[in-house]
This record gives structure tokens, C-alpha cells and sequence, in this order.
């Protein structure tokens, strides 16, 4: 009856203020769905501005793209954030529907339940007991620091931090979930001199909503790791989170058996590599803003094979995606600008495939390719970069096949007479002002196997 009472005086309100009502932050998702459950004209009301209003107080906007529905996306997102135990439990959560989940990605995501799944017989899982922690609160019942609730912690227990600074380093050795609970930015764990968060045995594990940095007590004499570090078989999923690290890498996958879900986060100012994958790594790195880092926004390295999938790295001070040592992986639908360095550089037996991403605007190659590098780089649009829009350097033999080329100040192509790549099929626009630097032996073999177009 009290609930009808206060819908019955909310609609006999002004409609422009009744508005301004259902924006306001207190009330979320949850809230919103029972408003629109209860009566059908605040189900009309409740449009969705109002819904992209309350998924921005909680939640981070897609990277690329805004979603053609906002309440959609937020029950996507719940969806597959609340499926994250079942990772444990020998079946998978719901495939988010609006990212581009490939076969590929299907098979990480038994990789990853298989890497887990012997810890728990049954997919009986057991109850999810919350506990709270407020650094600001002596209140009966929380926790003072994130460490002595995860002492205490169950397999499958949620632990709620609330809005605060936390100065503290973390181990994860029993599948629990970290969740900040106030506004995006305002829980902040910070680590000193090493990993803020560590994941270091077979174990399924995820973090949402913090902002996560790593520091140094004293400039200039932490070791170098990761803020986030994912090794030893762990699986863990970071989701809705800000990393940053003053002293290394912001996350690091790394391990055969290691897999790493990181999606949907900002990624930014890390003295190292934004997201690093090595030592045979998987994961599924997907819809993240990953800036401003010290060295390549992305690293796949040591033969590691992950998804790198619609996010948007740029203005770093080294490459965009870095492909070397064997790495692989699948680097697709992603905005790659603003680099110092190439925008994708694939060296010393490097061999991804490269699709259907923006490579632009960069201060050096849009894609660069040497040392033996290989891959395949397809269907790309690649443009506006200060140096050459393809480089295949000595001992590079990547395939560039079906890529859009233009608008580069070092002209579409500079190739080397070792050179070993395939150039075909692309749609090349060449400035007469900039010279394509083909060796005389390749330049009509790209000529008759390429469209090429000169302003």
C-alpha cells in the first residue's frame, strides 16, 4: 500500500519533474524495473535516457559504441556478471549478446571452466554469503580491510567494499567475487610495491567496480609487475574497473593455464604495457579503453593466444598492440589511434590475425611488420599515419590482404627488398605527394595484384 501511495503522488507531479525524479541516482536498475512492473504509464515514462542515465551512475560506456538500447545492455551485462560462478561449476555463463563472441572465444571459455571446474563435483553451488567492507565504519558486522574478509571468506562469497581508500595487497586463493559498491572511482585499492590483486592458483575469481592502482613507497624502487596479476592457472574476471600503475604493468595474464576476462574497463597510465599476455596466456581481452600507458597498450608475447576484441587503445607512448615471441591471438573490431609507434607491430615470429580494425593517426606505421614476423593483417581501414600505412620489413611475411589504405604522410607501403609478406587485394590510395617505397622487383607484382588509386 505504501508503495502505490508514493506512485499515486509521483504521478500527480509535473511530468518534466517526475523526470528529473527518476534520474536521480538512488535509484537504480532494480529500482526502475519494479516502477515500470508496477504501473503502465511510469513504464511509458521510464524512457531510455532515464535507463542510460542510471546504466552511467554504475556501469562504464561500451568503448566504440553506444548501445542501441541501454536497459538491454544492462541486463546483458548483469546477465553475464552474475554468471561468473558457474565458470566453477562445470558450465558456462550466457554469452554477452552484443559482443562479437567468436569460436574462438567459445573455446576460451571452456579452456577456462575446464582449468576450474575439478575444484567442484556438481553444479550444486553452495550459498553466497555476503560480507561487507567499509575502511570509514565501525559498525558491527563489516570488515575494516578487504585482506580480513577475504580470510574469513567461503568459495563463492561476495565481498561488498564500500567508498573509500584502501591501501592493501591482495591474494585470491579461493573463488570469490570483490565488488566495489559506491559510485565508478570511488572505492580505490591501492598497492604498494608489487600486485594490488594476485591470482596465483587454480582458481575462477572476479573484480568489479574499483579503481585499482599500483604504486611505489619510494619513487623509482618497486619492482616491476603487475597492478592486476593473473598466473598458476587462475581465472579471473575483471569487469567495470579502472587500472592504472605507477611502477609497472596494469594487468598481466600469464601462464598456459592462466585466462584472463577483461572487459569493459579503463585501462590507462601504466608506467609498463597496458594488458600484457604471455607464457601461453589466454583471454578474452574485449570492450576496454586502454590509453596513455608507457609502453604498447596491448602485449602478446611468448605464445600467448588471446581475444583482443572492440576496444579503443591509444595515445600510448609505444605501439598500440604489440604481436612478438611467438605471441598469436585474434586482434579484431578495435580503434587503434594516437600511438607514438606503429599502430599494430607484429616482430620475431609474432603471428596474429589482424581484422577489421581502425589503425589511424598514429606517429608511425599503422602496421609494422619485421624481425620475421608473420600473421595475417585483413580488412583493415588504415589511415591518416605520419610514416608508411604498411611496413614489412627484413625477414616480415605477414599476409595484407582486403585492408583499405590511405591518407598516410610516409606514403600506403614501404616494403623491403627482404621482405617476404603476400600484398594483395587491397584498395590503395596513394598521395602523388608521398612516395610508395616498393623495391623495383616487388613494384609490379603489388601493382597487378592491388587497386591503386592516386589523388
Amino acid at each position: 500500500y505504501a508503495l502505490i501511495a508514493h506512485m499515486v503522488t509521483l504521478l500527480s507531479l509535473p511530468q518534466d519533474l517526475v523526470n528529473i525524479i527518476l534520474q536521480q541516482e538512488s535509484l537504480g536498475a532494480s529500482e526502475l524495473c519494479c516502477l515500470e512492473l508496477c504501473n503502465s504509464s511510469l513504464k511509458q515514462m521510464i524512457d531510455d535516457e532515464i535507463w542510460k542515465q542510471a546504466f552511467l551512475h554504475q556501469r562504464h560506456c561500451n568503448a566504440l559504441h553506444e548501445p542501441e538500447s541501454w536497459k538491454k545492455e544492462y541486463a546483458r551485462r548483469d546477465s553475464w556478471s552474475h554468471g561468473w560462478r558457474q565458470l566453477a561449476a562445470g558450465s558456462l555463463p550466457p554469452a554477452p549478446q552484443q559482443l562479437r563472441f567468436s569460436a574462438h572465444t567459445q573455446k576460451l571459455r571452456r579452456f577456462a571452466m575446464k582449468m576450474v571446474s575439478g575444484h567442484v563435483p556438481s553444479l550444486c553451488l553452495p550459498k553466497q554469503i555476503t560480507l561487507v567492507v567499509d575502511v570509514n565504519s565501525s559498525e558491527g558486522g563489516c570488515f575494516c580491510t578487504i585482506g580480513a574478509a577475504l580470510a574469513l571468506a567461503q568459495p563463492f562469497d561476495r565481498i561488498l567494499v564500500r567508498p573509500g581508500i584502501y591501501c592493501e595487497r591482495l591474494k585470491l586463493e579461493r573463488p570469490v567475487e570483490v565488488i566495489g559498491t559506491g559510485k565508478i572511482g570511488s572505492t580505490v585499492i591501492v598497492g604498494l610495491d608489487g600486485p594490488t590483486f594476485e591470482t596465483s592458483c587454480r582458481v575462477a575469481c572476479r573484480l568489479a567496480n574499483l579503481c585499482i592502482e599500483q604504486r611505489p613507497r619510494v619513487l623509482g624502487t618497486a619492482p616491476m609487475s603487475g597492478a592486476v596479476l593473473i598466473k598458476g592457472a587462475a581465472v579471473l574476471i575483471v569487469e567495470e574497473c579502472s587500472i592504472s600503475s605507477d611502477t609497472g604493468h596494469c594487468i598481466v595474464i600469464q601462464g598456459s593455464d592462466s585466462c584472463g576476462y577483461i572487459m569493459h574497463n579503463v585501462v590507462h597510465h601504466a608506467k609498463g604495457v597496458g594488458v600484457l599476455a604471455c607464457d601461453f596466456a589466454k583471454g578474452v581481452i574485449e570492450d576496454n579503453i586502454i590509453s596513455s600507458n608507457g609502453r604498447a597498450g596491448v602485449a602478446i608475447l611468448s605464445g600467448a593466444d588471446p581475444l583482443v576484441s572492440a576496444n579503443k587503445i591509444h595515445d600510448g607512448l609505444d605501439s598500440g598492440v604489440l604481436v612478438s615471441e611467438k605471441g598469436r591471438g585474434r586482434v579484431e573490431d578495435n580503434d587503434i589511434f594516437g600511438n607514438r609507434r606503429a599502430g599494430v607491430a607484429i616482430l620475431k615470429e609474432g603471428a596474429p590475425l589482424v581484422k577489421r580494425n581502425r589503425i589511424h593517426d598514429g606517429r608511425d606505421s599503422g602496421v609494422l611488420v619485421c624481425e620475421n614476423g608473420k600473421g595475417s593483417v585483413v580488412e583493415n581501414d588504415i589511415f591518416a599515419n605520419q610514416m608508411a600505412g604498411v611496413a614489412i620489413g627484413r625477414g616480415g611475411a605477414s599476409r595484407v590482404t582486403g585492408n583499405t589504405i590511405r591518407d598516410g604522410n610516409g606514403g600506403s607501403l614501404c616494403l623491403s627488398a627482404h621482405s617476404k609478406g603476400l600484398i594483395s587485394s587491397n584498395l590503395i590510395h596513394q598521395d602523388p605527394r608521398a612516395m610508395m617505397q616498393v623495391p623495383e622487383g616487388l613494384l609490379s607484382e603489388v601493382q597487378e595484384h592491388n587497386v591503386i588509386k592516386y589523388a
